[in-house]
């Protein structure tokens, strides 16, 4: 019976911090990240303000959760891509391509701008970005895009881990200026571009 229950209980726990998550993302992308408010949130979800402070401490806490579980997300999307290639070569483009469509979501790029712009004002949000971003990316970079994709970066002196990074913020930054040059940065543009972008960055290893 203590089983039982405490498996229950396990399950309301986790549905509860699904339901919020979905809320506070839906939130945030209607309302920007320092607009939008816990009660909200919690509202949304069907949930008090005191089953939000259970999981959750403040908005912060929140945003990050929500950006380790994209990452996770994606990650696990990169995976399921990578098991119908067949050779490094095929990872090489599904790669490239997922790059690419990552320009479908515009909604998140454009939050997690936001919230970057807030952490750089608030040295313990930056801290816990920083620290984000290492949890959700493999520390032996260069070796995994070796082994996965046969990938190295087109400028040494770069470096692959150098390539990578740059790869998000330029394609933050190009869907902010679609924001306001939504002609001259079409759908189609932008993948084009986002095309060169990846190619100059990252290339086949060299035989």
């Amino acid at each position: 019976m203590a089983k039982t229950a405490k498996k229950e209980t396990q399950a309301r726990t986790k549905e509860t911090r699904k339901l919020l998550l979905e809320a506070a993302e839906e939130i945030f992308v209607r309302d920007g990240f320092e607009k939008a408010q816990v009660a909200q949130i919690a509202a949304a979800a069907g949930r008090t303000k005191g089953a939000v402070y259970a999981h959750f401490r403040n908005k912060e806490d929140f945003f990050l959760a929500l950006f380790e579980e994209r990452a996770t997300q994606r990650f696990q999307a990169m995976i399921e891509r990578l098991k119908t290639s067949k050779t490094k070569s095929e990872n090489f483009r599904s790669f490239r391509d997922y790059y690419v469509q990552q320009a479908n979501d515009r909604a998140w790029a454009l939050l997690t701008l936001e919230f970057k712009l807030f952490a750089i004002r608030h040295p313990e949000s930056k801290r816990r970005l920083r620290q984000a971003y290492r949890i959700t990316r493999p520390s032996d970079i260069e070796e995994e895009f070796h082994r996965h994709f046969g990938a190295e970066a087109a400028e040494g002196k770069i470096g692959i881990d150098g390539a990578v990074t740059a790869l998000t913020p330029i394609l933050s930054g190009l869907l902010l200026e679609s924001q306001f040059e939504p002609v001259l940065l079409s759908e189609t543009r932008l993948a084009l571009i986002l095309q060169r972008v990846f190619d100059a960055l990252i290339v086949p290893e060299r035989t």
